[in-house]
Protein backbone atom coordinates (compact mmCIF):
# COMPACT_ATOMS: atom_id res chain seq x y z
CA UNK A 1 0.00 0.00 0.00
CA UNK A 2 2.62 2.27 0.65
CA UNK A 3 4.45 1.49 -2.74
CA UNK A 4 1.07 2.46 -4.27
CA UNK A 5 1.15 5.98 -1.92
CA UNK A 6 4.74 6.62 -3.08
CA UNK A 7 3.72 5.96 -7.01
CA UNK A 8 1.18 8.59 -6.75
CA UNK A 9 3.12 11.27 -4.54
CA UNK A 10 5.91 10.62 -7.30
CA UNK A 11 3.39 11.30 -9.89
CA UNK A 12 1.81 14.08 -8.33
CA UNK A 13 4.99 15.75 -8.43
CA UNK A 14 5.14 14.99 -12.17
CA UNK A 15 2.19 16.79 -12.88
CA UNK A 16 3.03 19.73 -10.34
CA UNK A 17 5.99 20.33 -11.64
CA UNK A 18 5.56 20.06 -15.10
CA UNK A 19 1.92 22.44 -15.09
CA UNK A 20 2.50 24.56 -11.90
CA UNK A 21 6.19 25.67 -12.25
CA UNK A 22 5.53 26.56 -15.69
CA UNK A 23 3.37 29.45 -14.87
CA UNK A 24 5.89 32.77 -15.78
CA UNK A 25 5.76 34.70 -12.14
CA UNK A 26 6.33 30.67 -10.41
CA UNK A 27 8.80 29.21 -13.29
CA UNK A 28 11.60 30.90 -11.93
CA UNK A 29 12.11 28.23 -9.56
CA UNK A 30 11.56 25.10 -11.01
CA UNK A 31 11.77 22.24 -8.14
CA UNK A 32 12.80 18.60 -9.20
CA UNK A 33 9.40 17.00 -6.95
CA UNK A 34 9.49 13.59 -8.57
CA UNK A 35 13.42 13.49 -7.27
CA UNK A 36 12.63 15.04 -4.02
CA UNK A 37 10.32 12.41 -3.47
CA UNK A 38 12.27 9.58 -4.61
CA UNK A 39 14.77 10.51 -2.45
CA UNK A 40 12.18 10.07 0.35
CA UNK A 41 10.97 6.74 -1.00
CA UNK A 42 14.82 5.24 -1.57
CA UNK A 43 14.95 7.04 2.63
CA UNK A 44 11.52 4.69 4.05
CA UNK A 45 11.12 2.04 1.55
CA UNK A 46 14.62 0.52 0.74
CA UNK A 47 16.46 0.02 -2.59
CA UNK A 48 14.34 -2.13 -4.22
CA UNK A 49 11.22 0.29 -4.69
CA UNK A 50 12.94 3.02 -5.10
CA UNK A 51 14.69 1.15 -8.29
CA UNK A 52 11.21 0.17 -9.45
CA UNK A 53 9.22 3.35 -9.08
CA UNK A 54 12.13 5.30 -10.25
CA UNK A 55 11.95 3.23 -13.34
CA UNK A 56 8.48 3.52 -13.69
CA UNK A 57 7.84 7.03 -13.19
CA UNK A 58 11.05 8.09 -14.86
CA UNK A 59 9.47 5.78 -18.44
CA UNK A 60 6.22 7.84 -17.48
CA UNK A 61 8.29 11.58 -17.76
CA UNK A 62 9.92 10.09 -21.01
CA UNK A 63 6.55 9.21 -22.76
CA UNK A 64 4.76 12.50 -22.26
CA UNK A 65 8.01 15.21 -22.22
CA UNK A 66 10.91 13.33 -23.06
CA UNK A 67 13.04 13.73 -26.52
CA UNK A 68 13.68 9.74 -26.28
CA UNK A 69 12.48 7.12 -24.43
CA UNK A 70 14.73 5.64 -21.51
CA UNK A 71 16.47 8.63 -20.25
CA UNK A 72 14.62 9.46 -17.49
CA UNK A 73 14.05 5.98 -16.78
CA UNK A 74 17.56 4.84 -16.55
CA UNK A 75 18.52 8.11 -14.19
CA UNK A 76 16.07 7.88 -11.85
CA UNK A 77 16.22 4.32 -11.70
CA UNK A 78 19.93 4.96 -11.13
CA UNK A 79 19.63 7.83 -8.83
CA UNK A 80 16.57 5.86 -6.46
CA UNK A 81 19.34 2.84 -6.16
CA UNK A 82 21.72 4.99 -5.02
CA UNK A 83 19.82 7.17 -2.70
CA UNK A 84 18.83 4.34 -1.19
CA UNK A 85 22.36 2.41 -0.74
CA UNK A 86 23.43 5.69 0.41
CA UNK A 87 20.99 5.30 3.24
CA UNK A 88 21.91 1.66 4.03
CA UNK A 89 25.29 3.05 5.38
CA UNK A 90 23.85 5.00 7.73
CA UNK A 91 22.34 3.46 11.68
CA UNK A 92 20.67 6.61 12.40
CA UNK A 93 18.04 8.65 9.26
CA UNK A 94 17.76 11.63 9.88
CA UNK A 95 16.93 15.30 7.86
CA UNK A 96 20.62 16.46 7.50
CA UNK A 97 21.62 13.54 5.67
CA UNK A 98 18.13 13.19 3.43
CA UNK A 99 19.23 16.73 2.55
CA UNK A 100 22.83 15.49 2.00
CA UNK A 101 21.56 12.81 -0.52
CA UNK A 102 19.19 14.92 -1.50
CA UNK A 103 21.74 17.17 -3.26
CA UNK A 104 24.16 14.64 -4.25
CA UNK A 105 21.45 12.93 -6.36
CA UNK A 106 20.56 16.11 -7.46
CA UNK A 107 23.96 16.94 -8.98
CA UNK A 108 24.05 13.55 -10.19
CA UNK A 109 21.02 12.84 -12.16
CA UNK A 110 21.84 16.63 -13.95
CA UNK A 111 25.35 15.10 -14.93
CA UNK A 112 23.67 11.79 -15.89
CA UNK A 113 21.22 13.38 -18.54
CA UNK A 114 23.98 16.06 -19.43
CA UNK A 115 26.47 13.43 -20.22
CA UNK A 116 23.63 10.75 -21.98
CA UNK A 117 22.91 13.81 -23.97
CA UNK A 118 26.14 14.59 -25.25
CA UNK A 119 26.70 11.13 -26.11
CA UNK A 120 23.93 10.76 -28.05
CA UNK A 121 24.64 14.41 -29.78
CA UNK A 122 21.03 16.14 -28.49
CA UNK A 123 22.03 18.96 -26.43
CA UNK A 124 23.89 21.71 -27.41
CA UNK A 125 24.96 23.52 -23.84
CA UNK A 126 28.26 23.59 -22.83
CA UNK A 127 29.44 22.10 -19.16
CA UNK A 128 29.38 25.62 -17.85
CA UNK A 129 26.13 26.04 -18.01
CA UNK A 130 25.14 22.60 -16.55
CA UNK A 131 27.22 23.68 -13.78
CA UNK A 132 25.20 27.02 -12.87
CA UNK A 133 21.97 25.23 -13.64
CA UNK A 134 23.16 21.95 -11.58
CA UNK A 135 24.08 24.55 -8.25
CA UNK A 136 20.77 25.84 -8.82
CA UNK A 137 18.80 23.50 -8.76
CA UNK A 138 20.52 21.81 -5.55
CA UNK A 139 19.39 24.40 -3.67
CA UNK A 140 15.89 24.49 -4.72
CA UNK A 141 15.36 20.64 -4.58
CA UNK A 142 17.35 20.83 -0.77
CA UNK A 143 14.89 23.66 -0.13
CA UNK A 144 11.66 21.76 -1.95
CA UNK A 145 13.33 18.70 0.81
CA UNK A 146 12.97 20.76 4.29
CA UNK A 147 9.65 22.10 3.74
CA UNK A 148 8.47 18.81 2.11
CA UNK A 149 10.25 16.22 4.89
CA UNK A 150 7.77 15.89 7.09
CA UNK A 151 4.70 15.63 5.49
CA UNK A 152 6.63 13.04 3.53
CA UNK A 153 7.61 11.32 6.22
CA UNK A 154 4.29 11.14 7.72
CA UNK A 155 2.81 9.50 4.76
CA UNK A 156 5.40 7.03 3.24
CA UNK A 157 6.86 5.69 6.73
CA UNK A 158 5.43 2.70 8.43
CA UNK A 159 3.78 2.46 11.49
CA UNK A 160 5.96 1.94 14.28
CA UNK A 161 5.64 -1.35 15.62
CA UNK A 162 6.05 -2.43 19.43
CA UNK A 163 8.75 -5.25 20.04
CA UNK A 164 5.89 -6.97 22.31
CA UNK A 165 2.19 -7.09 22.63
CA UNK A 166 0.14 -5.24 25.47
CA UNK A 167 -2.82 -6.97 25.85
CA UNK A 168 -5.22 -5.61 28.99
CA UNK A 169 -5.17 -9.14 31.15
CA UNK A 170 -1.18 -8.50 31.63
CA UNK A 171 -0.39 -6.90 34.88
CA UNK A 172 2.15 -3.95 33.96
Amino acid sequence: MKNAISFFLMWLGLIIQSTFFQVPPINVLQPNLVLVVLVMVALTRGAKAALILGVAIGFIQDVDYGSFLGLNAFTYGVIGYFAAASFAQFLHKNVALTLLVTVVCTFAQDWITYGMTRLFEITAYSWHAVLSFTLEQMVINGISLLLLYPLLLRWLMDKARNRYSHSESDPV
